[in-house]
C-alpha cells in the first residue's frame, strides 16, 4: 500500500512539472527581460472597431507577459495593460525566439496592423522596430 502511494505521488509531481515547465529553453521565472523599447509612442487603447495600427510591445506571452499558454512559447502583443496572442505570424517568423534579443529574452517594439477579435490579435503586418 505504501509503495502504491509513493508511486502515485511521484507520478503526480512529475505530471505537474511537465504541465508547468515551459518550453525548456526559456527562463520563465526571470525577473526582468531585456527591454528594447526605445522612445517609441505606443498604442495604448483599442479602437471600438478593434482595428490596431501603430507601435506596440511584442514578446513571448508566456516568458515575458505572464500569459498562461500551457507549456508553449507564443508571440503576443501588449496594448496598455492588456496582452493578446498573435495570429497570422508566429514567434519564430521574426528570428530565433531564444536568441539574446529574441522574444523569449526581450520585449521589442513592433509596428503592427491588424484587428482584435475574441481577445486575439489577427495580424495583417508585424514589423520589428530597430532601436533608435
Amino acid at each position: 500500500m505504501l509503495k502504491q502511494i509513493s508511486i502515485a505521488f511521484t507520478i503526480l509531481v512529475l505530471s505537474i512539472n511537465i504541465v508547468y515547465a515551459g518550453c525548456g529553453s526559456c527562463n520563465v521565472l526571470k525577473s526582468k527581460p531585456i527591454s528594447q523599447t526605445g522612445d517609441y509612442v505606443l498604442v495604448e487603447k483599442i479602437n471600438k472597431n478593434g482595428v490596431v495600427e501603430g507601435n506596440v510591445l511584442a514578446s513571448c506571452g508566456m516568458c515575458n507577459f505572464g500569459m498562461k499558454n500551457k507549456n508553449k512559447c507564443s508571440l503576443a502583443i501588449k496594448i496598455g495593460e492588456s496582452v493578446f496572442d498573435v495570429k497570422g505570424t508566429s514567434i519564430d517568423d521574426h528570428g530565433d525566439s531564444h536568441a539574446e534579443d529574441g522574444f523569449c529574452n526581450a520585449v521589442r517594439v513592433a509596428k503592427v496592423t491588424g484587428k482584435i477579435k475574441k481577445n486575439k490579435f489577427y495580424s495583417s503586418s508585424l514589423v520589428l522596430k530597430i532601436n533608435k
